[in-house]
Parts: C-alpha cells; structure tokens; sequence
C-alpha cells in the first residue's frame, strides 16, 4: 500500500504535470522527501562495512595455494545452503587476480572480501559477453545462468561475479569484464560484434536481497552492473553500494532491482565506441507497479580523458521486453530513477528516450520516471 501512494505521489508530482517535456526534469522538495536511502531499503537498515579487517576468515583463496582453496568458485561451494538459523561465512582473498566465473546462488549469508586498503589489490575478471558462441545444448553460459539451450551466452549469462543470494557482502574486492577491453587497445570487435549489438559484457550481476557492496570496483563498458529481481514479484531486491566506483559506457548501471547508489564514483569510459560518444550511464526497468527503483545519491559522475561535452545521457528506461512501439503504459515496465545530490561532469546528457523508443517525456500516458534533485555541476 505504502509503494501505491507513493507511486500516486510521485505521478503527482509537478516534475509530470508540465505539459511539454523537459530535459532535466527536477523532483520537488515535497517529492524528494519520499527519496531517501530509507525509503528504497524499506524495513532493512544496513550498517556501513567498516570493519572487515576484523572479519574472522572461514575460508581463505590464495591462487598459490597458501589458503584454503585456489579458486573463489570453490570456496563458495564450500558453503552451505541457505536455511534457517544459518550463521555468516567470511571468505577473504589473498592479493592477485583470479581469472574464473563465479556463482553465489542460494547459500548462507556470505562475505566476500579483499584487502582494506587496497580494493584494486584482489581482481576478480573474466572476458565473456553476450554475442560469444557456445554449443547449444552442450555448454552452460554460467551456473547462475546456465543458458543452455542458446547458441551464445547472453547478456546475464556473460557476468563474471553472479550473486543470486540474500545477504551478500562484498567488500575491498575489483570485479572486471574485460571482453571489450581489445576493442580499447585497438584490436577490434570480434565477429557478429559492434557497437549496435553483442557487446553486452556483465561484471556483476545480483539476483538477491539485502546485498551490501562497500569500497569494490566495478569495470567494464556496456553493461558492467546488473541489479536484477527475482522471477517471484513477490521476493524484493534490494542492494546498498558505498564508497564505491562504477565504470562504463553503455548502460552500464541498470536492471529493475531496488538500487542504491550512495558517496560512489560513475565513470564514464572512453575508447571503445566513436570517438567523443559517451554512451548512457543508468537504465532501470523497474516494474509499472513499484514506485522505486534506482536511487543515487552524494555521488560524482566523472568522465575519462577524450568524451565530448553533453556526451553521455544520465540515464534511459530499459523497457525490457519489449518492442520498438509495443510499450504499454501500466503494463511494461517503466525505469525510475533519482540523481540526488550528487556532481554532474561536463559529459553528462540529459535522459534518452527509452529502449522501446518511447520518447522521454514529464506528462501524459507514456511519462518516464527518470528525475533529479539538487545536483551540482562539475567544471
């Protein structure tokens, strides 16, 4: 009921009563005291991860087989399943890189975390993205995201780090796809790969609720952070990131998740696509029916060297599943999202038009959800 009102507030709201579209729309100061932290977490109140050098180690990876396994992947399957009255597992990585695809699915709350000072210290990286071939039938795109039956890997399929329980935290840890990092080096795209399609190229997707991201750093370009729902509308999703970076070019913060992204740096990567083109940073497909959905907040939106002014769009609804000119409004899903109190680099666009190609607009039946609140502009 509480979502309803506010979902009746904000459709209010004189953001959408204006009868031509603004570009950058503002949120009252009503309205926004609907939009805190609190309000997207709802009953969950986290506590900043400020202690993880603290954290006693159940298990320990260390590619040079000093811990307790070598590999992430087999920690985590050392944990066991989620269940009633399970206590926390804190599992630490050693300095290096681990090259592999990980599965956090259904287990015990677990802690994943790197070094404190350091969160560049430990990488976590694989190179897979939605376009690359698999044997249909035959290979599994992920464990998370098996894909079987598909002949590629597919978008969700492509992540590197998949957290598909509740109460995960990850901590001090770098998660990176590098699928696209050649194209940068200038070694192109590979085949049935470009910039209209098949880049898709997940670092993290989560798939749970109460997930707890502090001081981690997220690379890749397009589609580097999934913040998915489960199937069951009926479990939420929420996740906290703090203190934290967030790197990309394309869409490359979306999902329709309960998302908050607070004190972080956005960074908008150059290199891969045209020159000057900067691409879109945020894309939520949050359902019709929920009124929240991505929320970032005293963060700063920052560019590399070589994007154009007025570049990089803020932000686009992902309508998921849907067709060029098939959204329906109350049906398909309609992104909302909040910039608040944050900084704005010169690069940043205002909001795009949706992936359905739904213009953007305040007002009227196909009124978008994508709004601001005091920000500030970076020189």
């Amino acid at each position: 009921m509480r979502a309803w009102l506010l979902l009746m507030t904000l459709s209010a709201s004189a953001a959408f009563t204006q009868a031509k579209a603004e570009p950058r729309p503002q949120l009252s100061e009503a309205d926004a005291s609907h939009h805190q932290r609190a309000d997207y977490l709802g009953d969950w109140q986290p506590q900043p991860l400020l202690d993880a050098v603290r954290w006693p180690a159940d298990f320990i990876v260390a590619a040079d087989a000093s811990g307790t396994h070598r590999t992430l992947q087999a920690a985590i399957d050392a944990v066991p399943l989620a269940g009633a009255g399970q206590r926390r597992y804190f599992i630490r990585l050693r300095p290096g890189t681990y090259r592999e695809t990980v599965c956090v699915q259904d287990k015990a709350p677990v802690s994943l975390y790197g070094e404190p000072a350091d969160a560049a210290a430990v990488t976590l990286v694989n190179g897979n993205y939605s376009a690359k071939p698999k044997r249909a039938g035959i290979d599994a795109a992920n464990a998370c995201v098996p894909n079987l039956a598909a002949a590629t890997y597919g978008t969700a399929g492509s992540a590197t780090l998949s957290l598909f329980s509740d109460a995960v935290h990850v901590a001090h840890l770098t998660i990176v796809n590098d699928a696209m990092d050649g194209v940068r080096a200038g070694v192109g795209y590979p085949p049935q790969v470009g910039e209209g399609g098949g880049a898709q190229a997940v670092a993290l997707m989560t798939r749970g609720d109460r997930q707890q991201l502090h001081k981690v750093r997220l690379l890749g370009h397009q589609d580097t952070f999934y913040a998915a729902s489960p199937a069951d509308a009926r479990k939420l999703a929420r996740v906290w990131v703090q203190a934290s970076l967030i790197a990309g070019d394309v869409d490359f913060v979306f999902g329709n998740a309960r998302l908050v992204i607070e004190d972080s740096e956005i960074l908008s990567r150059a290199g891969r696509r045209s020159p000057g083109e900067g691409g879109i940073v945020l894309a939520p497909s949050t359902a019709a029916a929920e009124a929240l959905g991505f929320l970032i907040l005293h963060s700063r939106f920052v560019a590399e060297p070589g994007l154009a002014a007025g570049s990089a769009a803020l932000g686009r609804a992902w309508d998921q599943g849907v067709a060029k000119g098939a959204w329906l409004a109350g049906q398909s899903p309609n992104g909302q999202a909040l910039v608040r109190d944050s900084q704005l680099g010169p690069h940043i666009a205002p909001w795009d038009p949706s992936t359905s190609r739904r213009p953007f607009a305040n007002s009227g039946e196909q009124a978008s959800r994508l709004l601001e609140y005091r920000n500030q502009s970076l020189p």
